[in-house]
């Protein structure tokens, strides 16, 4: 099952499935992506139960989930708060762990409060993936990335595999290490590229997942069944 990444969809994960020869693979746009509809603030809790009601909808008791970045912040909440459904992890350059911040974001933040209250311009703050949202799916990101899962990461007890782009400059270096410490049963694997390493060097990621997902389910089904 493939939990895709902020501002992705079906689409970010349809290369892989295509080529997993053998193995039933599920993809869906979380609300607010793609084409599922957007109707109002969302948490990491809310996409989470999506994801497990579509698992209810379709007959699957537990699967593999694989995760690119945003998708991995919600694949942790479920491997933690519901392992009988999660058969397996695959963390792929994800996002969730609570990053170091040094002085240069500090001062973005004061900046931005003074000039909030001084009644100036603020439509220049934010990341780019923030401005370009409306305004329910703002008051989500912020929800999403002030939700971090570090301590489900620690909780985390099936077999996990993390996978990271060598120059991933979104979720750096020192965050895969962090997961691979983290979660218990892990093995961390480093490709050539960013923080989409996994089209960058598909052929290799699609032969490393098919291992992966075989030796989690007997090379059965990516949500098994």
């Amino acid at each position: 099952m493939f939990l895709h990444g902020w501002g992705g969809g079906v689409v970010s994960f349809l290369s892989v499935a295509e080529r997993l020869r053998g193995i039933n693979c599920l993809l869906f746009d979380f609300r607010g992506f793609g084409k599922s509809e957007e109707n109002g603030v969302y948490t990491l809790e809310d996409y989470a139960r999506d994801t497990l009601a579509l698992m209810d909808e379709v007959g699957i008791k537990k699967a593999v989930l694989v995760g690119h970045s945003f998708g991995c912040r919600v694949a942790a909440y479920l491997a933690a708060n519901h392992p009988d459904r999660v058969a397996g992890l695959v963390i792929t350059d994800g996002a969730g762990l609570k990053p170091r911040r040094g002085l240069k974001y500090y001062y973005k933040i004061l900046i931005y409060k003074l000039k909030k209250k001084l009644g100036l311009d603020t439509k220049g703050a934010g990341s780019e993936d923030y401005r370009s949202l409306n305004e329910n799916m703002k008051r989500t990101f912020v929800n999403v990335v002030n939700r971090y899962t570090d301590e489900e990461c620690a909780r985390i007890n099936c077999p996990a595999l993390v996978v990271w782009g060598k120059e991933d400059k979104d979720t750096p270096l020192y965050m895969a290490k962090r997961f691979e410490r983290l979660i218990k049963d892990s093995a961390l694997i480093m490709l050539d590229g960013g923080h989409f390493c996994y089209l960058e060097n598909l052929s290799v990621y699609v032969a490393i997942l098919g291992k992966f997902i075989a030796g989690v389910c007997d090379g059965v089904v990516c949500g098994c069944a």
